[in-house]
């Protein structure tokens, strides 16, 4: 895959995230019962050291990592600060009786990380005609080394380029837009060899 993304690549990816975040965004803003806004605000290619680069290791961070199979093998990696996580899954249990259980803490988050995740990759399966398939999610909780190093474990082949999708949550707590809060975060596809090569010719097509 070439070692940067020209800028009718970076305009695809874009326009495949916006629907596929839209979708996430309707069923987000169901499962909270509040208007969510989710903005995908950039498209970036890079080596995987560049994810070190881009967050400190003091910060502590909480990963959603979600494997990939079908046409594409590799590994969809949700990214929020603790605090970010903390405040979403507050969300998603809000009314339930959960006692500060951190299993349930997980478990709000694992599904928000099978509705993003799925509904990006139902839009570009979609777009390039693919077969994409994800299945059960994983969380983990640490610096950013860690968990990339536990993402790229389950990969077994150390991707060449990981694709950076920048996003940005705005959750509205009435109708009104009043009491807006914002929560950042990135997601990051990694994919073997052969899967990024498969990506980017299919992409080439698309775009004739």
């Amino acid at each position: 895959m070439d070692k940067e993304l020209d800028s009718l690549s970076i305009d695809a990816f874009k326009e495949i995230g916006s629907i596929g975040m839209g979708n996430a965004t309707t069923s987000l803003s169901r499962l909270i019962e509040k208007r969510v806004q989710l903005n995908m605000s950039d498209a970036r290619l890079f080596e995987p050291s560049g994810i070190i680069d881009m967050i400190p290791e003091s910060v502590t961070m909480t990963g959603i990592m979600v494997p990939l199979k079908g046409d594409l093998k590799g590994l969809v990696m949700l990214m929020f600060e603790f605090s970010n996580a903390v405040y979403l899954s507050n969300l998603l249990l809000q009314g339930f009786e959960h006692d500060d259980d951190p299993n349930l803490y997980e478990s709000a988050l694992l599904e928000t990380g099978n509705i993003i995740a799925g509904s990006y990759l139902n839009s570009l399966s979609s777009f390039l005609g693919m077969e994409l398939l994800h299945s059960v999610p994983d969380i983990s909780i640490g610096n950013i080394k860690d968990i990339l190093d536990k993402g790229m474990s389950k990969l077994g082949d150390k991707p060449a380029k990981i694709l950076n999708i920048e996003t940005m949550f705005v959750v509205y707590s009435s109708e009104k837009d009043v009491g807006a809060g914002t929560i950042y975060g990135d997601m990051f596809l990694l994919l073997d060899s052969d899967s990024l090569d498969k990506l980017q010719s299919s992409l080439m097509n698309m775009l004739g």
